[in-house]
């Protein structure tokens, strides 16, 4: 029985490794778009800016519980 040849002539590389990706993993590169960046940061500020709103509303919901149970179990 023969033994298998390899192939001398084929590279196993396939010419990807000095080939470009412009492709990042969510998309086109942004890195030399400033109003990309604009775009990014301001929703980055207004993500901020509504977890700040939510964390003070459930702050203050926790704060009229506990005065209503003070209320209530001091004024009896």
């Amino acid at each position: 029985m023969e033994k298998s040849s390899s192939y001398p002539n084929y590279s196993s590389e396939f010419g990807f490794k000095n080939r470009r990706n412009p492709y990042a993993f969510n998309g086109p590169s942004t890195s030399n778009d400033p109003e990309m960046k604009r775009k990014k940061r301001v929703a980055a500020y207004n993500m901020f800016a509504k977890e700040a709103k939510v964390k003070a509303s459930v702050n203050q919901s926790f704060k009229w519980i506990k005065a209503k149970f003070s209320y209530i179990r001091y004024s009896l």
